[in-house]
Order: C-alpha cells, then sequence, then structure tokens
C-alpha cells in the first residue's frame, strides 16, 4: 500500500481563518475557511485544532501521514520559538507560542511566520510569482501588507522582520495608522480607509448611492459598499476608489524605485475586487517612476489568481522546506518544533 503524506496550511486573518491540505504539489486537496474567536491562548489552540482534525477527516488522511503544519499569522511572530511578539489584530496573545503545543499534539514540524510573508512563498511557489526572480507582493484586504522575491528567494529579515513598505507615507494626510503612525498608505487604502472614505462622503451630504447602502447610517458603511456603489456607476464611490488606485500606484512607483521588480503582484481579501483599478495604479506608476518612462525598466501590476488561497499555499510550502531535508529554502532562517 502506497504511503501517503500531507501537509497542512493554517491562515488567520483578521476575523476568518483558512485550512488546507496538500501534498508535494501545489494542489489543495481540501480548503476551508472559518470565523474565529479571539480568545485565550488555550481557547485559540482549540479552534486550531478543531480546524486540523477537520480537515484531515475531510481528506482522509491518517494523524502519523501528516508531515508538517505551517501557519501564517498577522503579527510579528519569533520564526525560532513562535511566540508571538505583536500585532494590532493579536493584541491579545502577545508572549504566546502557537506552534510548540501543536507540534506537542500532531509531533510534526510546525512553522509559523508573519501573513504576507506566507503570502509571498504561496505566490512563489503556485502563483503568477512561479516564472519570475524578482517580484513584489501586496496583500491587500485589511490592511496594505507587502512582500518581496529577489533573485528567487522570499525576503525574511534579521528579528523575524520583513518588508512593510505598506507603511510608507505616500500623501500629505495625517491618518492614524494601526501601527502607531500617521498618514501611512496602509491606512488609506486597506479596507477601514476605503470605508473611511464613504464614510466622510455621507456625512458631507454628497449625493451618493452610499446612503442607500448604509442606510443613512455613516458607521454603517463598509468597503464593500464603496466597491458596489462603483459598479454601478456612483460618481463620489468612483471617485473614492480612483484615489486609492493613485495612492497604490505611487507606492508600486516607489517598489520599482527600489526593487526593479519584473512583476507586482495585487493578492489579499481585495485582490478579487482590483481589476477595475489596474489601469490607474500603473499609469500612475509608470508615470512617477524614471526607470519606466525611460524605458530603462519593465513592470507590470497585476492581480493575483489564487484568491485567498495564498497564505495557506505558502504556509504549506515552508512546512515542506522545513520537513523535508535537502529541500531548496528561501533566505532567512526556517523555524520549526522538533518532532517529539
Amino acid at each position: 500500500m502506497t504511503t501517503r503524506e500531507c501537509f497542512i496550511g493554517i491562515d488567520f486573518g483578521k476575523t476568518h481563518v483558512r485550512f488546507a491540505v496538500a501534498e508535494e504539489q501545489p494542489d489543495l486537496k481540501s480548503f476551508t475557511k472559518r470565523r474565529y474567536q479571539r480568545d485565550t491562548p488555550d481557547g485559540m489552540l482549540r479552534q486550531i485544532f478543531e480546524g486540523i482534525d477537520a480537515a484531515l477527516s475531510e481528506t482522509g488522511y491518517a494523524r502519523e501521514e501528516l508531515k508538517g503544519i505551517g501557519m501564517a499569522v498577522p503579527a510579528v511572530v519569533d520564526r525560532g520559538t513562535g511566540v508571538i511578539a505583536w500585532g494590532p489584530d493579536w493584541d491579545f496573545l502577545p508572549g504566546t507560542s502557537l506552534t510548540k503545543p501543536i507540534a506537542e499534539r500532531y509531533g510534526v514540524p510546525v512553522v509559523a511566520d508573519v501573513d504576507t510573508v506566507m503570502a509571498t512563498w504561496g505566490e512563489h511557489w503556485a502563483g503568477l510569482g512561479q516564472d519570475c526572480d524578482r517580484f513584489v507582493l501586496l496583500a491587500w484586504g485589511t490592511g496594505l501588507g507587502t512582500g518581496v522575491v529577489l533573485d528567487g528567494q522570499v525576503q525574511e529579515f534579521p528579528d523575524n522582520l520583513f518588508p512593510e513598505f505598506g507603511h510608507s507615507r505616500v500623501s500629505d494626510d495625517d491618518w492614524s495608522c494601526n501601527c502607531g503612525a500617521t498618514g501611512c498608505v496602509d491606512a488609506m487604502v486597506g479596507g477601514p480607509g476605503i470605508a473611511r472614505y464613504g464614510r466622510l462622503a455621507v456625512e458631507r451630504g454628497e449625493p451618493t448611492l452610499l446612503h442607500a447602502l448604509c442606510g443613512n447610517d455613516p458607521e454603517c458603511l463598509a468597503a464593500h459598499m464603496v466597491f458596489d456603489a462603483a459598479d454601478r456607476g456612483d460618481a463620489v464611490a468612483t471617485a473614492i476608489l480612483e484615489r486609492v488606485a493613485v495612492l497604490l500606484g505611487r507606492l508600486c512607483s516607489n517598489a520599482v524605485l527600489t526593487f526593479q521588480p519584473q512583476k507586482i503582484v495585487i493578492a489579499g481579501g481585495l485582490a478579487k475586487r482590483s481589476p477595475r483599478l489596474l489601469e490607474t495604479i500603473n499609469r500612475t506608476m509608470r508615470e512617477g517612476c524614471w526607470l519606466l518612462f525611460k524605458g530603462l525598466s519593465d513592470c507590470e501590476v497585476i492581480c493575483s489568481h489564487l484568491g485567498d488561497r495564498a497564505g495557506v499555499l505558502g504556509a504549506i510550502r515552508k512546512a515542506r522546506q522545513v520537513a523535508i531535508p535537502g529541500l531548496t529554502h528561501g533566505s532567512g532562517e526556517a523555524a520549526m518544533h522538533a518532532r517529539h
């Protein structure tokens, strides 16, 4: 009887967690998404164990066929111990290692890293980054995370850090950001920022469909309503998204000047809504980057085909890197807890 081996990827967002199972290729045998509750460490572990057990049961793999687990988290995490250091959405777990109890329960290597790094691994392994050695990832959703691949290597920095140019300042707006600074592009183009633009328009009484979509209650306005209104031809919502696209284009221009990537790939929760913005993003990027308008370099901003699966794919890729001796490593130290 042929022995099967599988790996599990876990990707935590702000409100949902995704579980996926794969073998040695990025062909997911299962993919599930469920809401999770911000809880104590024990409560979080219980939810993780339930998700892992359900993924194994759904796919028919026995526990002994599980060879590694990767986890993407919205926080700075110690790659050696799995201890959560800091994250605005995970401020209830500082000093907690989620990987150690998982490794002890399942007896396999467990690796954890920030969600943007994991998504970059996923795009490089299974997405539009497969065929290029230099690309930039924009993880666009609640915020704007970033990742970089140079010379075929996912960039992971010392002291458990990672590329964070999504917190660059590209305008004079002084909006407060979750990171503690003001004016970050993250604060202005993420989902909450888009919703804020919409709320301001409603509060000012501008003629827009957003009044009806939010029930004339600005506090109920969400980012998807701005996209929905723009899709219906609403001028105010269209102008908001044009502003967002210009800010993203400026950021992409800076990325080209710094890294000279072959591609800039937009992934994350808002990637599926980004095609309508690509023309403005690319035009703004080219107009603001002399390497492009002088023809010395070439780059295009495109949308990922992976949807919200980049994170789990990257987590699986890193879990395989740890579990399989001799598998090509990316830059940075692979974090794991050894088998027991």
